[in-house]
């Protein structure tokens, strides 16, 4: 019985070993992506893109705890430890909130939107979408400015919003994205914010909501500027990791994503600026929501930039991943809607059941926190 015992302990370690070896890299990996998003980007460009790659990590840190617990339960502390360590991130990536609580009657419904290109035919299933979403307010990006008020002189469900805004921010190229806002509730004033050398920025309005004061940060953050090459080697990489991760192709693409990262960390350190001037210093807290294409995940220098002073409505009243881009597998949720503390979001989805834009709309509903609750 003692030799038989002696041999089952060298054979498991002769193929236990190997893949501890295989989980310290990968909880490695995985503490990495988890704290890139506070790595400076302007110091360590490529290492802050590491968030991007935190789902699937996450997949192999899972995979390996899971593994040992079925064969060898005593190497499975490694993994569960690491995502202990990682407990923050990994809900703020993919939150279960199964309690399935509906918003009180009088919530505010924002609606967040890239919706890529919109025409001004009745008929546009974007157009059809916005009319049955039941927002109080919504927030578009890319939407065409020439399209939408063409559209709005004969569409009978916009007159439920008598206060719109069309513009563009400026101070940025003349191709800046257009930055939509339609409300049921009056827009008291409007600031535009344009990025140099960059077709994105943000819009800040001010809107009476029954007698209360909302500051709304409507943002388009620094796109990747992929084009459909690019789109299609990041397919062929995930297909072929081996074959095309050495190439050329790959070194351009990173260098296109870390530009952009840079640029967008600077951007969402101005946006956190002017947030930071919205809320105040004072005893009374003021109300802020931002939402917009941050074209960011959840793991990424500017969701904690802001994240810092502001609420993630998907973290807390999501579920899942909430990947928002549909397009050549690129899973990510780079479409967030945020709120100051006073905000209590219910329900937030990204809603996956239009597909005619390169995102999905995301969408939450806000009550004010009594004093005293969390």
């Amino acid at each position: 019985m003692k030799r038989e015992k002696k041999k089952m302990k060298w054979y498991t370690k002769l193929w236990a070993y190997p893949l501890l070896a295989v989980n310290i890299a990968v909880c490695g990996a995985f503490l990495l992506c988890a704290f890139s998003q506070q790595i400076p980007t302007e110091k360590l460009p490529v290492v802050s893109l590491a968030g991007m790659a935190f789902p699937i990590v996450l997949g192999a840190v899972v995979f390996f705890l899971l593994f040992w617990l079925l064969f060898h339960r005593r190497y499975g502390w490694l993994s569960a430890l690491t995502l202990i360590v990682c407990g923050s991130q990994v809900y703020t990536m993919c939150p279960l909130n199964i309690s399935d609580i509906r918003a009180p009657k009088g919530a505010l419904k924002v609606l967040s939107y890239n919706v890529l290109s919109i025409t001004d035919k009745p008929d546009d299933p974007i157009l059809q979408y916005l009319s049955r979403s039941r927002a109080d307010i919504i927030c578009l990006q890319e939407a065409s400015e020439y399209n939408l008020k063409r559209y709005d002189q004969k569409a009978e469900w916009m007159k439920a919003y008598p206060y719109r805004s069309y513009r563009m921010p400026h101070g940025g190229t003349s191709e800046a994205r257009d930055i939509t806002c339609i409300s049921r509730y009056p827009i008291l004033s409007i600031s535009n914010v344009g990025f140099p050398d960059s077709g994105n920025g943000y819009t800040r309005f001010t809107l009476d909501v029954n007698g209360d004061t909302i500051t709304l940060f409507n943002c388009h953050l620094q796109s990747f500027g992929l084009n459909d090459t690019d789109k299609n080697f990041w397919e062929e990489i995930l297909s072929h990791p081996k074959e095309n991760i050495p190439t050329s192709g790959t070194k351009g693409l990173l260098k296109k994503l870390r530009d952009a990262n840079a640029k967008r960390s600077m951007q969402a350190d101005k946006l956190a600026k002017d947030i930071e001037e919205a809320l105040g210093d004072g005893d009374s807290p003021r109300t802020v929501i931002v939402c917009g294409d941050f074209n960011d995940t959840p793991i990424s220098y500017s969701h904690y930039r802001l994240s810092r002073l502001l609420k993630d409505a998907h973290t807390l009243s999501g579920n899942g991943f909430g990947f928002s881009y549909n397009r050549n597998k690129m899973f990510f949720r780079i479409d967030h809607i945020m709120a100051s503390p006073n905000l209590k979001p219910y329900r937030c989805k990204v809603d996956r059941s239009i597909k005619q834009s390169d995102h999905y709309p995301i969408f939450s509903s806000f009550v004010y926190r009594k004093e005293g609750t969390k």
